[in-house]
């Protein structure tokens, strides 16, 4: 182990007085007490409000009659560390079992807090205590000449000399490695007062590298903390240290931290698309545990597969209701590294669990052919993520033990902290409209094929649909330009910025700004940075391209959901590496600046999320996310509009406009209900939308119109002047209902609707969210306005409203 130290702390001293038996009392706030057990070092934070307890792991965990040996030691941890040996076997240990219960751990109290720092495996050395190679002068001298007969007798059955030196003893492994015999010699080496340093000398001077066998064994520190009304769990991973040829893979952090048993009712809260909820004890036993990677996957890999098609994780929480009682986690530092995982009592053990992952390092797979078979080979990165992993946990009770609790929460807690400003709120709803300007298309010119691009929407034509939406009394419209520069839709990296001549001049784009201005709305023209969708004499995959774990330079392949598979007819792609993100960023914001328009779409920067794993410049996903916030402060600082695309978490502080949010679940089945948990955190401090509704797979417009009203959400389409049947036979004939004659007349009689329900209440966050009964939903404003949504097929009422089928209705104190 070569990494540094963890800084000292002061010996574990307790303060006076414990409210948990059998635990003494480690920290303590006006809200909070913690405590902790000296022999198991599970913690306890017991909410003063409530007088609710909250422990890292069960109280009656021994008594769980489900749980097998293992799942009863992953009971008792509050860490568990998965790695890979030098062949890429993996490994498990839990701190119970590999560190607690050999007490290699120590406790030392911190500022309002305590540190933990666990030594994880086997620390004897084994057979390697004892010398490969001794000279028989010095085993004579340390050894021999201070034993007896019988105790000489036992070391010349281990040792024999050795075959190409003669005057050397070398260990007969065959016959040591026996439990009851290595037993015996250890003891006989031990009484003639055989140290480590005559160990280490003995080694030295026979060309044996110290540590050559070692054990798999790890340290691991865990800081936990007392801030206000707040419990904070770090890990610094910089101080973590690993036994040579073992590396971790990943580590998993409490699992069973306020673990609900059999007899609870409530339910836990994932971040899965807009927020879903798994009751406790739903009886889901066949169906697969919850688990799913914060911001989405990482493209960086190279396998042609891909997994099951969700919704992304676009906020890095997850919580626990229990009774009157609940606790909510956001993962503060670590986050683009983290996995969440739920998992209901009765399957495994008899508790409901959620919990964060931490992937310390990139995983990929190795294809290794030989003849008519293939070998596959895990690879893990050399280099390790050692940035700190951090969540904090917050408490609530009573009437604020709701999802809208945990939302109302983290919303003050990011608007506190300048990453939410509430929404100055003028004009009417929003209509987000996508303009599909060039694409590309295989042509021929006398029988030889050659790309060529079909201008969609000129800029020309893209005034005329804002002047038609304003004839139908629209006049809110943020405008997002697709596919206007450097070859379209697929277009090169922006090194430099040229307007597609075949759509319009740059006068007229500028033009297209002012008049969308005019009528209170904004146009956004769009980029893309971390896919190079187009080659270009300013991209060199060499050198700017980001690396697979293999060392190959990372191009990708879409993804077809027709055939479930990457599709190749689909052209390829790179993926920039973060490093080289600045550079291009830079060189954008030094040719856009001439267009004169102070607002900009991102594609990608706010919704996509990779590594490089480039042998000498890795970039973790984490630094990613750090590259990409960076770039964002940057761009807002010259273009203070800013569309952004999917909206993932670090994104939030820079988005003017988000577009493409999740509006459903991913329909895993162990989730029961999908909730706007993600709309109930952002409502009232920006404007959004969800995906264009023209190219769901879901056709009923009054299905969406009702969506759009229960989640606070604008309307969105993605439009094109010429018929979609030119896309035919692209790689864009997902856009297969995009000509906007065939829309804008139900678009407008949707937006007056949702404009009726929703356009007075943009600045009012969404204070809760209430199933009245199947089908039939509240939404509650700050301002005292509900707005009631009726799915059914038959007229409600709810609190004295009445609700027509299929409808909503707004009423409240504030209507």
């Amino acid at each position: 182990m070569s990494t540094p130290e963890p800084a000292a702390g002061s010996e574990a001293k307790f303060l006076s007085g414990s409210a948990v038996p059998g635990m003494k009392l480690a920290a303590e706030t006006d809200a909070l007490a913690m405590y902790f057990h000296e022999e198991t070092t599970e913690i306890a934070v017991v909410d003063k409000k409530s007088g609710k307890v909250w422990r890292t792991n069960p109280e009656t965990r021994n008594e769980d009659m489900k749980a097998s040996p293992f799942e009863k030691e992953l009971l008792s941890s509050q860490v568990t560390v998965n790695y890979r040996d030098r062949i890429g076997t993996l490994g498990t240990f839990t701190n119970y079992a590999h560190s607690i219960l050999n007490k290699q751990f120590k406790a030392e109290i911190i500022e309002n807090g305590l540190r933990l720092t666990y030594t994880i495996g086997d620390m004897s050395l084994g057979i390697d205590a004892l010398p490969k190679f001794i000279s028989k002068q010095r085993m004579e001298e340390k050894v021999l000449s201070k034993l007896d007969d019988q105790a000489k007798v036992t070391i010349n059955r281990a040792y024999l000399p050795s075959d190409t030196n003669p005057d050397v003893l070398e260990r007969l492994d065959t016959a040591v490695s026996r439990a009851l015999v290595l037993q015996r010699v250890l003891d006989v080496f031990a009484k003639a007062g055989y140290t480590d340093e005559d160990l280490a000398f003995d080694n030295e001077e026979n060309g044996i590298g110290a540590g050559a066998a070692e054990k798999p064994n790890f340290r691991v520190v865990i800081e936990y903390r007392l801030d206000g009304d707040s419990f904070v769990v770090n890990v610094p991973a910089g101080q973590m240290a690993e036994s040579e040829g073992y590396r971790i893979r990943n580590l998993e952090l409490l699992n069973f931290f306020g673990a609900a048993g059999l007899d609870e009712q409530g339910y836990m809260l994932v971040p899965d698309g807009s927020g879903g909820l798994i009751h406790l004890n739903n009886g889901k036993s066949n169906a697969e545990v919850y688990a799913q990677r914060v911001y989405g996957d990482d493209y960086n890999d190279n396998s042609g597969r891909r997994g099951q098609v969700s919704e992304n994780a676009r906020l890095p929480v997850f919580g626990l209701k229990s009774g009157d009682n609940a606790w909510f986690a956001q993962i503060e530092k670590g986050e683009s590294i983290a996995n969440i995982t739920a998992d209901i009592g009765g399957r495994q053990n008899s508790y409901n669990n959620i919990y964060a992952s931490f992937a310390l390092r990139g995983e990929d797979e190795l294809e290794l052919y030989k003849g008519n078979e293939v070998d596959e080979i895990q690879l893990l990165s050399e280099a390790r993520y050692t940035g700190d992993i951090q969540l904090r946990y917050d408490f609530l009770s009573g009437s604020d033990a709701t999802y809208a609790g945990m939302a109302r929460k983290y919303r003050e807690r990011l608007a506190a902290d300048g990453q939410l400003t509430p929404v100055e709120a003028e004009g009417g709803l929003p209509f987000y409209v996508d303009v599909l300007g060039a694409v590309d298309k295989r042509k021929s010119f006398l029988g030889v094929p050659y790309k060529g691009l079909v201008p969609m929407t000129t800029i020309e034509q893209a005034g005329e649909i804002a002047d038609v939406l304003d004839e139908k009394g629209i006049s809110n419209v943020q405008m997002r330009y697709l596919g206007w520069f450097n070859g379209g839709m697929k277009h090169s990296l922006p090194a430099s910025v040229d307007i597609e001549g075949k759509l319009g001049s740059k006068t007229e784009l500028h033009a297209l700004a002012e008049k969308l201005e005019e009528s209170g709305g904004k146009l956004y023209p769009d980029a893309a940075f971390q896919h190079v969708l187009r080659d270009s004499f300013a991209f060199k995959p060499a050198s700017d391209a980001a690396r697979f774990i293999t060392r190959e330079q990372a191009a990708r392949t879409p993804y077809n959901r027709a055939f479930n598979t990457m599709d190749y007819d689909l052209g390829t792609y790179w993926l920039l590496s973060p490093a080289k993100l600045p550079y291009f960023v830079n060189q954008f914001i030094a040719g856009y600046d001439d267009y004169k328009i102070d607002s900009v779409s991102l594609r990608d920067l706010g919704d996509l999320l990779h590594a490089d794993y480039r042998a000498n410049r890795v970039v973790f996903r984490e630094t990613a996310k750090n590259i990409v916030t960076e770039q964002l402060g940057k761009l807002e600082g010259k273009f203070p509009n800013l569309m952004v695309t999917g909206g993932n978490a670090y994104a939030l502080p820079y988005a003017d406009q988000l577009i493409n949010v999740p509006m459903e679940g991913s329909g895993f089945n162990i989730v029961d209900d999908t909730v706007p948990f993600y709309q109930m955190v952002v409502h009232g401090y920006i404007d959004y939308a969800g995906p264009p509704v023209n190219l769901n797979d879901e056709q009923d417009l009054q299905y969406h119109l009702l969506r759009w009203i229960e989640y606070g959400a604008a309307p969105h389409f993605l439009w094109s002047h010429e018929s979609s049947s030119e896309l035919k036979f692209t790689a864009f004939d997902i856009f297969f209902s995009t000509e906007y004659t065939n829309w804008i007349d139900a678009a407008a009689d949707m937006y007056a609707k949702a404009n009726e329900a929703l356009g007075g209440l943009r600045s009012q966050p969404i204070v809760d969210h209430i199933a009245h009964q199947e089908g039939v939903v509240e939404v509650r404003y700050g301002n005292g306005v509900s707005v009631y949504v009726n799915y059914t097929d038959k007229p409600v009422t709810v609190n004295g409203m009445a609700v027509e089928a299929k409808y909503f209705s707004v009423g409240g104190d504030g209507n």
